[in-house]
């Protein structure tokens, strides 16, 4: 079961990495420049379905990652039942970049705003502090050490910037699109988050 969870979170790993936001430009005009640089965005401004899909979405694997979060000082005791959790939350967290992807395309996501600043720091940070403390997680779930350190690993990013930055990529895409009243605006937080420090 390790090896097969093993080898999807790496192909995500590969994937996310290839994702990676470009920098070219060959567009004359600012909003479509900004397609290409500096997020990527062959498909173009995802529109009012696309940010409430990518919202919806993202809040469902945030809420899936939390229900893992709060739930792991139970099962970590038992790697096997670690493991299993991580069946349903590793998904979740692999889609994630997913859906940065869809709203960094939004066209209210540009050069100097804080929208852009959330997605720079999510496309810096999420790969080594959530996916990369997962895969740690898989590899040595009998390890109460290298579990502990990988979710505080998690919890800190998440708590000081996934979270924060979802609320101002997801308020700034969903008002620029009209669709505030659609989507939550805010992300939910895992207990974890009560004794972060940021």
């Amino acid at each position: 079961m390790k090896s097969i969870v093993a080898a999807s979170l790496l192909a995500a790993l590969v994937g996310y990495s290839t994702a990676a936001p470009s920098s070219s430009s060959s567009t004359t005009t600012l909003r479509f420049a900004k397609r290409d640089s500096p997020n990527g965005c062959p498909a173009g401004d995802p529109g009012q379905v696309g940010v409430v899909n990518a919202i919806n979405a993202w809040n469902n694997d945030v809420v899936t990652v939390n229900g893992f979060l709060d739930s792991s000082t139970i099962v970590l005791s038992d790697p096997d039942q670690l493991l299993a959790a991580l069946q349903t939350a590793l998904p979740a967290a692999q889609d994630e970049p997913n859906q940065l992807q869809v709203l960094a395309c939004e066209s209210d996501v540009g050069p100097g705003t804080a929208a852009q600043a959330a997605a720079d720091d999510l496309f810096a940070g999420f790969g080594n502090n959530v996916l990369v403390p997962l895969m740690n997680i898989m590899n040595s779930p009998d390890d109460a050490d290298t579990v502990n350190g990988n979710l505080h690993t998690i919890n800190q990013f998440r708590c000081c910037n996934v979270l924060p930055d979802l609320d101002t990529l997801w308020s700034s895409t969903a008002e620029d699109e009209g669709v505030a009243n659609q989507v939550p605006l805010s992300a939910p937080r895992p207990n974890a988050c009560s004794i972060i420090t940021c």
